[in-house]
């Protein structure tokens, strides 16, 4: 993971797309929503690796991509403890406005699918995950399922 995601050594994101898109076919999975990157992280790093994992599953695999979510806050997870990951869940991300999910969703029948996964690279506390799901859940989608490359513990 560290080589990918932290040094940047981008030629791995196919490698984890195709695993990723072999265990998102096995659990009927094709809806896909990513996790949204921190504001300012692109600028920093220079990329997102979620944005270009996804970008693999779309135009690579056939995954429908549906990108609903941003996230309010710039607080590093992986700089909090436990305890203040799980407190701030439902707190750090939202859906789109109305008129960019109006657009996002056209292609889609003009509504969230029912079903959806939502994509990360890693989880520890899945607190993430739990963070989009209830958003997603709050905006119409019943059933939400999330899968990511790493654990870490």
């Amino acid at each position: 993971m560290f080589i990918w995601k932290i040094q940047g050594i981008r030629s791995l994101s196919f490698v984890f797309a195709k695993l990723m898109s072999e265990v998102l076919r096995r659990i009927g999975a094709d809806f896909i929503v990513p996790v949204p990157p921190r504001p300012g992280k692109i600028q920093s790093k220079g990329w997102d690796q979620i944005d270009e994992l996804c970008n693999y599953l779309k135009y690579w695999f056939g995954f429908k991509v549906i990108e609903v979510l941003e996230r309010i806050s710039s607080v590093q997870q992986k700089g909090l403890d436990k305890k203040s990951r799980i407190d701030g869940v439902g707190k750090n991300y939202r859906l789109k406005t109305k008129k960019e999910l109006k657009s996002i969703l056209k292609p889609f029948g003009g509504a969230f699918p029912k079903r959806v996964t939502v994509v990360d690279d890693v989880t520890t506390t899945g607190s993430t995950l739990e963070s989009c799901s209830l958003v997603l859940k709050q905006g119409g989608v019943e059933f939400v399922q999330g899968v990511t490359i790493f654990i870490v513990d």
